[in-house]
């Protein structure tokens, strides 16, 4: 059986127009270039990894709740043993620290200590010099606009992903307010 080619080039329809997903990849990539380029520089004066510093968020994040290893293992989808590691490797950064809990001693909740709070800091004003620069020359309507078409292809894709059996349940996805 042969297998027909479909016409592509100049003038000859979809293989030539803009693809979202072509364009949202390109842009995901350019931006994840620039997220490095501004937070390689905050991870080499910490001394830390990209990993880390994902763990530092999370504690940030979670710093009114207790946090457990077990937590980190669970976010992260990582092994018992790579996360102790790893949080051994940051408490002698003095990155975090582990505290007793008054109902059972066997549990150490995780906290950031100053040094780690003033990295989580710094991780936040590289973000919002990043937002700054993406957004820098767009006015506000174009940017709503922008929020909601992304919010309506957020819908599509779990949409065709149930519709193709690939999610069950969506994700919980925050909208701007």
């Amino acid at each position: 059986m042969e297998v027909q080619k479909k016409e592509c080039g100049p003038g000859k329809g979809e293989w030539t127009d803009r693809h979202i997903g072509r364009e949202l990849h390109t842009l995901d990539m350019m931006i994840g270039r620039l997220v490095n380029a501004y937070q390689s520089k905050v991870d080499e004066k910490a001394g830390i990894n990209r990993m880390q510093g994902w763990i530092i968020g999370y504690l940030y994040r979670h710093s009114d709740e207790d946090v457990f290893q077990k937590d980190l293992e669970a976010e992260f989808q990582m092994a018992r043993s790579t996360a102790s590691g790893i949080l051994q490797s940051m408490e002698k950064k003095q990155l975090i620290i582990r505290e007793s809990i008054p109902r059972d001693a066997r549990l150490k909740r995780l906290v950031l200590t100053p040094k780690g709070m003033e990295f989580q800091m710094e991780i936040i004003d590289n973000f919002a010099r990043i937002q700054k620069a993406l957004s820098a020359d767009i006015p506000e309507k174009k940017l709503e606009e922008f929020y909601e078409t992304a919010d309506m292809i957020r819908e599509n894709v779990v949409k065709a992903c149930q519709e193709a059996g690939e999610i069950t349940e969506p994700k919980k996805v925050i909208k701007k307010q």
